[in-house]
């Protein structure tokens, strides 16, 4: 199940040229991903610095398709590629104002370690059925044939 956030792109956000600065897409990706987490009701700041575990991000890419410009409202659409025992995969697509208005793919893969040791640790329950249930349909379809 894909969950979707929408995102303004603001002057601060964009270089010279009007052009999101490239960084800037990781930034959108992780207030979406942050949104996701939200809407499981999970206390946002108890997951990304008040738990036992952390979840740095391990692994990071995006590819530009085209120019997201100031003044624009992207969307970006989150799902979950891959559920490991102690790591999560997201796949993000940022579009324009139409869906198949393709700016940029983004994956990250975050890794839950244990706070004191920095080891990885399984993903805790309830968040691992939370993941799974974000599962891309392709990614669910591949797991069922298995």
């Amino acid at each position: 199940m894909s969950f979707r956030a929408t995102i303004p792109v603001r002057f601060q956000d964009v270089d010279a040229a009007g052009v999101l600065f490239f960084g800037r897409i990781f930034d959108y990706c992780h207030q979406a991903y942050e949104e996701l987490i939200g809407s499981f009701g999970v206390d946002r700041a108890h997951y990304f610095a008040g738990a036992d575990y952390l979840v740095p991000i391990a692994h990071a890419e995006a590819d530009y398709r085209s120019p997201i410009r100031l003044g624009e409202r992207v969307t970006v659409t989150i799902d979950v590629t891959r559920v490991g025992r102690a790591s999560v995969r997201l796949r993000y697509r940022v579009t324009g104002p139409a869906a198949e208005d393709l700016r940029a793919e983004v994956m990250t893969v975050h890794a839950f370690v244990d706070r004191a040791t920095m080891r990885p640790i399984s993903i805790p329950e309830p968040l691992r059925g939370f993941f799974l249930g974000h599962l891309a349909p392709e990614q669910i379809a591949e797991r069922v044939a298995k």
